[in-house]
């Protein structure tokens, strides 16, 4: 995730960075679309970065350790990330140099005009447009984004300005629905130390077991604390249950291997840990209003006709 650092300066220009791969879909004066893999590089916290544009990015898959604002917290697919320009954060790998994902750069003057649809005040204090450094869910905008890359990477050129319209939309979702759970999100005075680190740990041991039958003992157990205290724990700290946390990683897995081509889905299923097609079915549409057959037919639809059936 180093990459971020002087990548955004000239996006029509993207320079050749240590550290991660950056391979860029789309150029324009105002908004960049990039995959990124980070498959090299130090496995240590990395130099300090400090982006010169508005970031917002995705992780397909992997996780990594981001040093934000003070704290460190585990970043995976659950995560959007966005960075404000001139916002510092470093980045660890514990969990080996696997994560990969897409971002999308965009000019302050541009998101300030898209935010003052959402927040007029906000516009006055251009660095806090993005009020944290991630998010956990905003599962639209993920899937939004996700078949936008796969649009952009197969198949004959898009209409540029059809993409800058969908990237747009894109982030319209992302600012509103990140500013509805900011909203939702109940301000909690000088939280400890020890809860924090308990929901970190989870999201880190879900990380590398969510394809596993896991049960709430198995993860107390691991982490030596009781289960009921876990459970309330990782709710104050993130706002979802465990079980919820466990199965989004799960959707967010699927999302990825039925966006590269056609897939099982029952094998899918067992594959990622739920217990039954239809469990993956409940906990896919619970998370994106579709059933998993929903996404199959929305890959082969124009990209205006899918904003309008997510209704981002």
């Amino acid at each position: 995730m180093a990459f971020f650092h002087g990548a955004l300066s000239q996006p029509s220009n993207p320079p050749d960075l240590p550290g991660a791969a950056v391979d860029w879909l789309f150029r324009s004066s105002r908004l960049g679309v990039a995959l990124w893999d980070c498959a090299v590089g130090k496995r240590g916290l990395s130099e300090e970065c400090r982006p010169s544009w508005h970031v917002v990015s995705f992780v397909h898959s992997g996780a990594f350790v981001l040093h934000a604002q003070g704290r460190p917290a585990v970043i995976d697919a659950t995560s959007v990330l966005m960075h404000n320009p001139g916002d510092s954060f470093r980045s660890e790998h514990p969990f080996g140099h696997r994560d990969r994902g897409s971002f999308i750069a965009i000019h302050p003057e541009a998101l300030r005009e898209l935010v003052a649809g959402h927040d007029p005040e906000a516009v006055e204090h251009p660095q806090a447009l993005f009020p944290r450094p991630y998010f956990h869910g905003l599962f639209n905008a993920c899937l939004i984004q996700r078949l936008l890359i796969r649009r952009l990477r197969v198949g004959p050129p898009p209409d540029l300005m059809a993409v800058e319209e969908i990237v747009l939309k894109v982030l319209a979702g992302v600012v509103k629905e990140a500013r509805q759970a900011q909203g939702l999100t109940p301000v909690r005075r000088d939280p400890s130390r020890a809860r924090r680190c308990y929901a970190e740990d989870v999201k880190a041991l879900l990380q590398e077991r969510f394809r596993e039958r896991l049960q709430l003992d198995d993860i107390a157990r691991s982490l030596y604390v009781s289960p009921y205290h876990l459970c309330r724990t990782f709710q104050e700290q993130t706002g979802v249950p465990i079980h919820r946390y466990l199965n989004r990683l799960r959707v967010r897995e699927a999302m990825e291997m039925m966006a590269e081509g056609e897939v099982d889905l029952s094998d899918l299923a067992l594959g990622l840990g739920f217990s039954s097609h239809s469990h993956f079915t409940s906990a896919f549409r619970k998370e994106l209003g579709i059933p998993p057959r929903g996404m199959k037919r929305l890959k082969g639809t124009r990209m205006a006709e899918m904003v309008r059936s997510l209704d981002l």
